[in-house]
This record gives C-alpha cells, structure tokens and sequence, in this order.
C-alpha cells in the first residue's frame, strides 16, 4: 500500500498503533462481529490531521496494518488508497463531540442489533452488562439508516452523549474508548450483554436486575485498569492461536473443538501502558 507523506505514516507511534487498530478489527470477527465487508474502527491521528479509517471491502478478519486510509473531519482523504467508508460522519462526529475518545468502531454485532431493534434497553444481568453500569447504553432511533451524513453523525454523537457505546436502531451499534483495549472490550462486551438478556428474555424466566449503586460499585471491583489489560492480552492470545492455526482471514463460525490449544506465534500485542478510563457517579 502506497502512501503520501511516508514520513509521517511511518511514525513509530501511528504505525504501533495501527498494527493493534487492525488487531482489534480481528478480534472483533471472533466475537461475533463480523458482516461480510461492513464494520470498521478509527483512531484519532495525534497529529491532529483526522482520523484513520479502516479501508473498504475488507471484512474485520483481513484487516492488517496498512489497511487505512487517513481522512480529515471534512471526510478528505488525506493519505492511503481504497475505498472510504460510506459511514465515516459517525466516527468523525463522534470525535468531534468527544475529546476523550480517540478510538470509535461501529459493527452490526447480531445480539446488540436485535436488542437495539427492540424498545428492550441493555440491563446488567451479568458481569459483560455491568461494564455499562455508569452511563448505560442509549439507542439512536432517528433513523434506522446507515449514518452516511454529517446531520446524521451529530445527531447520533448527541445521542451518545458521555456513554461508551450506542444502539443504532435497527441498524447495528456504536462504541468508543480513550485506547484501542477499551474500544475493543467495550465492543465485546456490548455484545456478550445483548446476547445474555436476549438468551434470559427467551427462556421465560423472570429477570432479576441488580441495584444500580452496587452494580456501580461492581463495575469497579472487576475492572480496574490492570483486569482491563489482562483482559485485552486475553483476547489477543486467542487471536494468534486462531491465526496461528488457520492464517488471517478466517471466519470464527463452526471452528473445530480445539482450536484454543492450536500454536501460538511468537508475535504479541503492544503493552497496553495508559488506561485512563474513570467512573464517576452522576
């Protein structure tokens, strides 16, 4: 892939980066994330240019390091060749309205997509919906199109407000986070939520949901900043043992038993230093 100011694409900081941008693309597949060649995360360019966007026409289980295009907030494509994303006014918007967030990714995550399709609002019926238990999840249900506009983007960053992630109604989600780990786990941990209370709704039982000030209080036990890591390091490994076995690209659906135990490469994420994510009551 050719670009046209190396000298800054070849940063070692944007570079690392990417590498893990890319990674956390592959590790969203394996969550069950993926749709085809839809989906894609951007990252703020701390040069302050934009951001760099995912490319099209790749699936998030090809995305590797030079698969980025930068933009700036006007969506000009600054640097890399490859299709623009038709949806970048949600990312740019987004980054736009919040300042702590330098990472965005938007899915069509199947169990979040069926909740967000639903007047039924994400609820901590388990340790994955706690993650949310400060400013919860909202749904964007102006338009149950894809967010192709900048009216459309703001209007979906209003809607998102200070929370970490969004439903977009009839459509898929939206999440966010300061670094790549808690973009990536926030993504993941919407959908493991939406799938519980989707699982916990159909089997006719009667949901028990938890205080609200102790789920708070939860939410702080069980992901301090070092259970963030080790949970990021986590989803890694188990990416490179996938990789390792089958190669980049391969889809998670109907893996044979065994596959956690398949070789791990030498390779490992960048260390996860600067986790600033904080909670504070409203």
């Amino acid at each position: 892939m050719t670009y046209t100011h190396t000298k800054n694409y070849e940063d070692a900081s944007i570079a690392s980066i990417l590498a893990d941008v890319a990674r956390a693309h592959r590790i969203l597949e394996l969550e069950g994330h993926g749709d085809m060649s839809m989906g894609h995360l951007s990252f703020r360019d701390p040069f302050g240019r934009g951001l760099w966007l995912k490319r099209g026409n790749l699936a998030l289980s090809e995305v590797e390091g030079d698969d980025f295009i930068l933009i700036d907030f006007d969506g000009t494509v600054l640097e890399g060749t490859g299709l623009r994303h038709l949806e970048w006014p949600l990312h740019a918007e987004i980054m736009k309205a919040r300042p702590d967030v330098n990472f965005v990714g938007h899915s069509h995550a199947h169990y979040s997509t069926v909740l967000g399709a639903s007047e039924e609002n994400l609820k901590p019926y388990n340790n994955h919906g706690v993650w949310f238990a400060y400013e919860g999840v909202p749904r964007f249900a102006e338009t149950s199109h894809i967010i192709t506009t900048v009216p459309l983007g703001v209007a979906a960053a209003k809607a998102l407000g200070d929370a970490q992630a969004i439903l977009l109604a009839n459509h898929g989600i939206a999440f966010v986070g300061s670094t790549v780990a808690e973009v990536t786990l926030t993504g993941i941990f919407l959908e493991k939520a939406a799938r519980f209370q989707v699982d916990l709704k159909a089997s006719g039982f009667v949901p028990i949901e938890p205080d609200a000030e102790e789920t708070k209080e939860k939410f702080d036990r069980i992901y301090p900043a070092k259970a963030q890591h080790n949970f990021w390091t986590y989803f890694n490994r188990r990416l490179e043992r996938v990789e390792g076995a089958f190669g980049i690209g391969i889809s998670p659906i109907a893996l044979p038993p065994g596959i956690s135990s398949a070789p791990t490469p030498a390779t490992a994420p960048t260390p996860l230093i600067h986790i600033t994510r904080e909670r504070v009551p409203r």
